[in-house]
């Protein structure tokens, strides 16, 4: 099948208008998968990286080592429909699902790129119903418990996926799209013909209205 236009989403406060992976962190301490400190870490560190300057490297190495190491995947796996279920109803993002769905009528191909797990966002894709995702990564250990990040998907990473992608489908920076709420994901938004801000961060806002790029 041939493809005319590619559409590319970045999924924290652009699909959803919130962090998933730290509402998903909220979701496990209620269902006591999770003790209740694992909350306060989690946004600790995710506000050190908003307001401090922290990483998106060292959010994801401090998470993991203060949450995720040593459970269980399919433990979590298997919490993660039942945190959908009522989550995306709540949290998606009018607009910018219009968006996908229009891109979808149209025969686009539709893609996420996400920081979040990727046990998340697997989900996520497979409820829309895009054509392709990709993810943080973590790897396992024998028990099938996560023991290691394999990758995280940032900014330059998904700018490398757009482009491959659309290399794959020879398409053109012109008939590609993307969503994004983060300055972080300029490396991303630059691979586009059409860079669309979606409820953008400070510096995003300020670039954006500087290159005349449209804001949702």
């Amino acid at each position: 099948m041939s493809w005319s236009h590619l559409t590319v989403f970045d999924l924290d406060r652009t699909i959803v208008a919130d962090n998933c992976s730290l509402d998903f962190c909220r979701y496990l301490v209620q269902k006591d998968v999770l003790p209740s400190s694992s909350l306060i870490y989690s946004l600790f560190y995710y506000l050190k990286h908003i307001f401090f300057g922290m990483s998106l490297s060292d959010l994801h190495n401090q998470v993991f080592e203060h949450l995720l190491r040593g459970k269980s995947l399919e433990q979590l796996e298997e919490n993660v429909e039942p945190f959908l279920k009522d989550y995306l109803f709540s949290q998606i993002y009018p607009p910018v699902l219009a968006e996908l769905r229009l891109a979808q009528h149209l025969g686009y191909y539709t893609i996420i790129l996400s920081n979040s797990p990727s046990f998340l966002v697997e989900k996520i894709a497979q409820f829309l119903g895009v054509n392709e995702w990709r993810a943080t990564q973590y790897a396992v250990d024998k028990e099938r418990k996560l023991c290691h990040i394999t990758s995280i998907m940032q900014g330059e990473e998904k700018a490398f996926c757009v482009q491959e992608i659309a290399k794959k489908l020879s398409i053109g920076k012109e008939q590609i799209t993307a969503y994004s709420d983060s300055f972080l994901d300029l490396p991303l938004l630059l691979t586009a013909g059409t860079p669309i801000a979606v409820n953008p961060d400070r510096k995003l806002r300020r670039f954006s209205e500087q290159h005349k790029w449209s804001i949702l």
